[in-house]
């Protein structure tokens, strides 16, 4: 149907619904507050905007958005000039958060939709009182008003039972034809005993939670899930907030064992090993950032990232270091903080089908009681648990007089039981002498873990982004401690 911004006639005294106000406050929230364009963009079409300089503004926004191009003020007021500074530079004043986004984006798809319906509802009028109308052209018209006053951009619908089940059929369909394949469109974590437990790997949409003490290895074991996914194929997206990107680049290049930390401490650096470690890493698909802060900067990277093809699968390090409160109002509780921050992360990876993996610290009473860690040792928030897909508690100890990790599947929503006749489910996993790497050292408690669950190791060579050059093998000293 074609735009339509005023009506053929206006029905008695009943004025058009007007959203000039709510179309310029909007585009204000995604300049001033970038990080809430992922929300906001599926809910917005550009026949929503009544004005032509404010619909001009909007595609630039969005333009600007899906090639990764910076679309704050001073941006936006060089790209187009006198009109934003006209429309949307005086409604600026208040920076925007997610809540009054989603409000505002809300209040102008409704007020779209009313002036659709005054629209429709005049040209039905006019039809009904034509004397040249015949009854068919009156009932065409009747049936023709629904799908008018839906317009462009429909909001989402409920899921019928019977959608719901063809869902699963496609999901277990394209799961086999990718089996058939030798591959999976799950991403495996790295651990075949525990992919076993969780069906496969990773999957889209799930948020997988990794908790421990500070020190026990969580930021170590969260490289191990992200190089493993890298080496299939899948692109990786890690946000950290308490290391730098060269910190992280070290840790990277310690779990190649072509590396150690005193020789990069003394610069006494072998230039060949190096140079290994690099061929073997520089060709995996990783991105990292270092800058963003809070939620909502994290949020908008993300979902950037996925746009852009870059990111399959999210890390983040960690929940403890992610600022805002701002969103909440004051005199907010910490456990309100951590909700919305695992509720929010919970919704980004459902939207865009992507597994998120979030770190997060563990209490002192554990280490205190000398147990191994509970679901309740989550620090200051049930909502972790509540929102979380898997749980994964990292344990420090000591087995035959070597430093282990035993990482305790609390919750697997959708695999198979955490617990068994003889206690609750733990992967024991041996670290290289750096703490960088992993191999598995046997399954804590559990009876038999039958062969056809273990899922085949990923063929690397069958990703799109192998380079022979780069993931060739090089011999090493200590090959059997290490898992790549």
């Amino acid at each position: 149907m074609a735009r339509q911004d005023k009506p053929p006639v206006q029905i008695l005294d009943i004025p058009l619904p007007e959203t000039r106000r709510i179309e310029a406050q909007l585009l204000a929230d995604v300049v001033t507050a970038p990080e809430t364009m992922g929300d906001v963009q599926p809910l917005i079409h550009p026949d929503f905007f009544t004005d032509p300089d404010r619909r001009g503004i909007w595609e630039t926004i969005v333009d600007q958005y899906e090639h990764g191009r910076a679309f704050d003020i001073a941006t936006l007021s060089q790209v187009i000039g006198s009109p934003f500074l006209q429309q949307v530079l005086p409604f600026t004043d208040r920076p925007a958060t997610s809540t009054t986004a989603l409000e505002h984006a809300t209040a102008l798809r409704t007020g779209a939709a009313k002036r659709r319906a005054y629209i429709s509802a005049v040209a039905f009028i006019q039809k009904a009182v034509n004397p040249a109308a015949a009854e068919l052209d009156v009932l065409a018209a009747a049936e023709a008003f629904p799908s008018a006053v839906e317009g462009p951009a429909p909001g989402l619908t409920e899921l019928s039972l019977a959608e719901a089940v063809e869902a699963v059929r496609t999901e277990a369909e394209t799961e086999r034809r990718a089996r058939a394949e030798g591959r999976t469109t799950r991403i495996s974590s790295g651990i075949l005993s525990l992919d076993g437990f969780i069906n496969g790997g990773f999957k889209a949409g799930q948020l997988i939670v990794l908790a421990a003490r500070p020190g026990v290895g969580k930021t170590s074991l969260m490289l191990h899930f992200a190089k493993t996914a890298a080496r299939g194929g899948a692109p990786v997206y890690v946000s950290t907030l308490e290391m730098t990107g060269t910190e992280l680049g070290e840790k990277f290049v310690f779990s190649t064992g072509h590396v150690r930390p005193a020789d990069v401490a003394s610069g006494n650096l072998d230039r060949a090993a190096f140079d290994a470690a690099a061929a073997e890493l520089s060709g995996l698909p990783v991105l990292i950032n270092q800058f963003s802060r809070t939620l909502d900067q994290i949020v908008a990277r993300i979902t950037q990232a996925v746009k852009k093809g870059r990111c399959s699968i999210a890390f983040i390090d960690y929940l403890g270091l992610i600022q805002d409160t701002s969103n909440l109002g004051g005199g907010v509780k910490l456990y309100q903080v951590i909700a919305k921050i695992t509720g929010d992360l919970k919704a980004l990876a459902k939207r865009l089908g992507i597994p998120v993996v979030l770190l997060c610290q563990l209490s002192r009473e554990a280490v205190r009681d000398k147990r191994s860690p509970e679901l309740y040792d989550l620090r200051d928030s049930g909502s972790i648990e509540q929102d979380a897909d898997i749980v994964l508690m990292l344990e420090q100890e000591y087995r035959d007089g070597r430093l282990s990790i035993t990482a305790w599947l609390r919750k697997n929503r959708g695999g198979r039981r955490t617990g068994t006749r003889r206690g609750d489910l733990g992967f024991v996993l041996i670290p290289n002498d750096t703490y960088s790497a992993f191999t598995e050292g046997g399954i804590v408690n559990e009876d038999d873990l039958p062969e056809d669950t273990r899922p085949a190791p990923i063929d690397v060579t069958q990703s799109k982004f192998y380079n022979p050059d780069r993931f060739h093998e090089t011999a090493r000293d200590n090959d059997e401690e290490l898992p790549f």
